[in-house]
């Protein structure tokens, strides 16, 4: 059983993807307005949206909006490399091997600039961030609350402004608070 409807864009596409599935939307380079705009997902809602995005901030923060935008309350986005092994592995500009990029910055900036919602991140497979779009105005003020009480972390955060090095340090040494950091196999205990 899979979640419907099942979509899937694909940007910077040269050649169809290795795994053989099927993409819905695709464009040869970073710009995804055309398909955004197809009517297939004019106002669609998913309730869980996946984004491993070209890893540069611009991409990054694009895509984990656009992502929030088509989750319905109560869904999730999960965002893939939120937390790269190394500093060489969460340099700005691409390049071939492992390479994360600084989509952690932009799904930091974007989860402390958003405090209505909740997010974690799992301590598997480079960091898979989920961000939860809450349900209601209860969830919405519990947020809130909670993230009010990280003003201060939300401070340190903003003061690193566009500095990837200042960023990749901080991560390194707050990425328990900055992420909420969850072990992957206390969370899966926890669901099965």
């Amino acid at each position: 059983m899979g979640f419907q409807p099942c979509m899937r864009l694909v940007y910077r596409a040269t050649e169809p993807p290795l795994d053989g599935l099927p993409v819905d939307f695709t464009s040869a380079d970073e710009n995804i307005a055309t398909c955004l705009e197809d009517t297939r997902l004019k106002g669609q809602t998913f309730d869980l949206v996946f984004v491993d995005p070209h890893h540069t901030y611009e991409c990054s923060a694009r895509d984990i909006r656009e992502a929030f935008r088509m989750v319905a309350p109560g869904g999730a986005v999960v965002v893939h490399d939120c937390l790269p092994p190394d500093r060489a592995a969460a340099n700005p500009a691409f390049f071939h091997g492992e390479w994360c990029g600084v989509t952690y910055k932009a799904y930091i900036d974007f989860v402390l600039g958003n405090p209505d919602l909740d997010y974690f991140t799992v301590d598997a497979d480079y960091g898979c961030g989920v961000i939860l779009k809450p349900m209601g105005t209860g969830a919405k003020i519990k947020n809130w609350l909670r993230a009010r009480r990280a003003r201060g972390l939300k401070g340190e955060w903003r003061a690193i402004g566009n500095d990837f090095d200042a960023a990749f340090d901080k991560l390194v040494s707050d990425k328990t608070r900055l992420l909420r950091l969850v072990d992957f196999r206390l969370l899966r205990r926890k669901l099965g």
